[in-house]
């Protein structure tokens, strides 16, 4: 089995990546990391062996930069992963992707093209749907006033992030051929529930 693990993170979002990686290959998959271009993520995943698929800028350079135009950055993200991503998981069976959801969307949807599984892996519970806890609201974008269950507040972040950004992953997956996503832009998976992994005591 081939599978690419996929991050646009910081070192706290890529180093539990390479743990996994090193899990699968004991297991005898053959695996490779695609993450951010900074130098001690190279070095980190050649510690280990793993071959690493470099994707975007690097985040330190990123961090020193001027605040560049948030809609235009996640559009060019998105993009990125039709390219960067579709090219590094040819061959491969599965992906696993963690981090800001309208980007993985995007690898959802690269793996869409090419075939193959999709799974999507999350650190922080609270951002996978949930009865027991809300989302966490976008920027400028509406929450009715007054109480509310978790479920009413999911269903209107959902269609929040689709005024937000299923637009520009919709207009990417048409230049691919692929047709409209019918689920949200911030939903991990269509068919399969997201990978959850926390400290015991975060777990809800």
């Amino acid at each position: 089995m081939r599978v690419l693990l996929w991050t646009y993170d910081t070192r706290g979002g890529v180093e539990p990546l390479i743990g996994l990686a090193v899990q699968l290959r004991a297991l005898g998959a053959e695996v490779r990391v695609c993450a951010p271009p900074d130098e001690e993520f190279a070095e980190r995943t050649a510690g280990f062996g793993v071959p690493m698929v470099p994707f975007r800028d690097s985040l330190r350079a990123m961090a020193t930069a001027t605040t560049p135009d948030l809609y235009r950055y996640v559009d060019e993200l998105i993009g990125a992963q039709f390219d960067t991503v579709a090219a590094a998981a040819e061959g491969c069976d599965a992906l696993v992707a963690t981090g800001f959801l309208p980007t993985a969307a995007a690898a959802r949807s690269a793996t869409e093209k090419l075939g193959i599984h999709y799974v999507y892996a999350s650190y922080d519970p609270t951002q996978l749907p949930s009865p027991h806890h809300p989302p966490e609201a976008f920027a400028g974008l509406p929450i009715p006033p007054g109480p509310i269950g978790n479920r009413v507040l999911w269903n209107i972040h959902d269609r929040n992030a689709n005024v937000l950004f299923g637009p520009m992953l919709n207009g990417h997956r048409a230049s691919i051929g692929l047709p409209p996503c019918t689920t949200s832009a911030t939903t991990p998976s269509p068919t399969t529930r997201g990978w959850r992994r926390t400290r015991p005591w975060a777990r809800g």
